[in-house]
């Protein structure tokens, strides 16, 4: 400690307290990673007294939404970081400690401080926005700036401008820590990511540090509330890395929440179940896992009810009604359950495929997504059941929420209806085709629903049709008309890839859906509302508007055919002489 106060002394990071008040903290040492020591104030209860507002930092969890594959990489770390930010002389005084019978007082901003991330990130922030003006890609957590290009030599002549840019307005470069040569690559946020090759994994050391942790643990058979959490600390961040690492640890956590916080290191036997998820971390840490999602192959809809569960796979459907144990059920229960078996009776079709699962069940949805919770442990050896499945039969789930009144086969089918078949009438209809055209086809159909006279039904009894199921074949039409039933939307736009031609795509106005960048990608124009619903909108099932009509709302769009892949902000333009004229 001495060394440290006698350096940051000399740096002016600590002075002589000159003020007659203050407010007092204790000072302690942290070890970096790199074997250096770092000091910390105990800012602890200053920050009680700190009016603090919510603000968002990058994480690893959003880096695959930045990176494309076949990115270079470059790390800029700066050194010092926080020291470059100054405190105001008049509030130096309530950042005081007392050292050997002197009282000292900081002149920037220190770790510790609740507001400092807040207050850093404003400025890197900032820095970093500058940097996307002149047209590089960049993300920044804190002191740490990513940047990517798609070109190596590109991003060199990048990294460049940002090393002068950032010396210029006053940081300092940590060469030593940075990786200025482009690499496909790079550690950053803890993990090392690789588009080159889509695998994301820990490093060496960290795989190393929890390896050892967790087979101590083991060795002792024996833990308590603050081992616990050191555990659950490791484990939250691998299980981003590891495949089905979020599921390997929500036993530890149920185990973990019978342990006493207020005895934080009074020792206990740790649970059965828990050993051996901590066992099977110890063997798991090398595992990678992609970078980015993967595309799907195959599309689940599932849904339940008092009466039953219902669920489509593609174009195959399957229903039946609940056992009395099972009526007793709780619903969110059912739901899930609906979905593994939708998965045990489709294996020769999701056998190595990537399924995506849609539901209006948001506990449904997050079970499967986070693989498992802690809020129900009979969903958790349900959703434990679910992957069960999915593991042993090479199976790659995604799940994705869609609200109940779009979800109308699977409603349908849990309630052992008809199918619902929406249709548009001419009230709507012919303004749309007086903006684009009139279709040369209707892929998704039947006699009684097409717009126009040629159409794709789903029967194979309906003989009129031109084919039968709209995704047998490839597209390729001047224009066609596609208005599927919503949980289709992933699958016909997935299908769009590999087709040509423009084709007029009836859609739910839904802002956050996750397919919705994708179809705004496709777009070739505005897209169209389609208006008084109520009076032009009829499910031909029932000679009826849809129920909750009024609180639909759908789009038109036209679209065109192929792959809608793009790169946003990639510029391959190198930047060798953009730094001395914008600067």
């Amino acid at each position: 400690m001495d060394l440290q106060i006698q350096m940051m002394l000399e740096q002016q990071i600590l002075i002589k307290n000159p003020f007659d008040s203050g407010f007092l903290s204790p000072i302690f040492l942290v070890s970096k990673g790199d074997g250096s020591q770092r000091p910390i104030f105990n800012l602890k209860r200053l920050n009680q007294f700190l009016g603090l507002k919510k603000f968002h930092l990058m994480n690893h969890l959003r880096l695959p939404d930045f990176l494309q594959r076949g990115d270079f990489l470059v790390k800029i770390d700066l050194s010092q970081a926080y020291c470059h930010v100054p405190i105001r002389p008049s509030h130096q005084r309530f950042l005081s400690l007392a050292y050997r019978d002197n009282i000292y007082c900081m002149t920037c901003l220190p770790f510790g401080l609740a507001s400092a991330p807040q207050i850093f990130a404003k400025l890197t922030n900032w820095v970093a926005g500058y940097l996307r003006s002149l047209g590089l890609r960049v993300v920044v957590y804190l002191d740490d700036f990513l940047l990517v290009n798609q070109d190596s030599e590109c991003l060199q002549a990048q990294a460049q401008v940002a090393v002068q840019t950032l010396q210029l307005l006053g940081w300092t470069v940590n060469f030593e820590k940075s990786q200025l040569s482009p690499t496909q690559c790079c550690q950053y946020l803890g993990i090392v990511w690789n588009p080159s090759t889509d695998l994301k994994f820990l490093p060496l050391e960290k795989q190393m540090v929890i390896h050892r942790y967790l087979l101590s643990v083991l060795q002792s058979r024996h833990w308590s509330w603050r081992i616990a959490k050191v555990i659950m600390g490791y484990l939250s961040f691998a299980g981003f890395v590891i495949p089905l690492g979020k599921l390997h640890y929500r036993q530890i956590q149920w185990g973990s929440r019978r342990l006493s916080r207020s005895q934080p290191h009074r020792l206990v036997a740790i649970p059965k179940l828990a050993l051996s998820q901590i066992q099977w971390w110890t063997s798991a840490l090398h595992r990678s896992s992609p970078i980015f999602p993967r595309s799907p192959q195959v599309f689940v809809t599932s849904d339940a009810s008092d009466v039953g569960w219902g669920v489509v796979v593609n174009d195959r459907m399957h229903k039946d009604f609940w056992t009395d144990a099972q009526k007793e059920w709780h619903i969110n229960l059912k739901e899930l359950f609906a979905v593994r078996r939708a998965l045990e009776l489709n294996v020769p079709l999701l056998q190595n495929k990537v399924v995506l699962v849609q539901s209006d069940n948001r506990t449904v949805i997050a079970y499967i997504h986070r693989e498992g919770g802690t809020k129900s442990l009979r969903l958790l050896q349900e959703v434990e059941a679910l992957f069960s499945v999915a593991v042993t039969h090479n199976m790659v789930l995604i799940a994705r929420f869609i609200p109940g009144r779009y979800n109308t086969w699977a409603d349908n089918l849990s309630r052992q209806k008809c199918l619902p078949d929406w249709h548009l009438l001419p009230g709507a209809t012919s303004e749309i085709f007086r903006h684009w055209g009139v279709p040369e086809i209707d892929l998704f159909a039947t006699v009684n629903s097409a717009v126009v006279p040629q159409y794709v039904a789903l029967s194979a009894q309906d003989h009129q049709a031109q084919f039968v199921d709209a995704f047998s074949q490839t597209w390729n039409f001047a224009l066609a008309w596609i208005f599927p039933p919503p949980p289709l939307l992933p699958r016909v736009l997935h299908h769009l890839n590999s087709a040509r031609g423009l084709f007029i795509l009836i859609a739910p106005c839904w802002e956050n859906v996750f397919w919705r960048p994708d179809l705004e990608a496709r777009a070739v124009a505005p897209p169209m509302y389609v208006k008084k619903l109520k009076e032009n909108l009829i499910d031909l099932s029932s000679g009826r508007p849809p129920p909750e009509v009024s609180s639909l709302s759908l789009q038109a769009w036209l679209v065109r055919g192929g792959s809608s892949k793009f790169r946003d902000g990639n510029s391959l333009t190198c930047l060798t002489s953009i730094f001395s004229v914008q600067l």
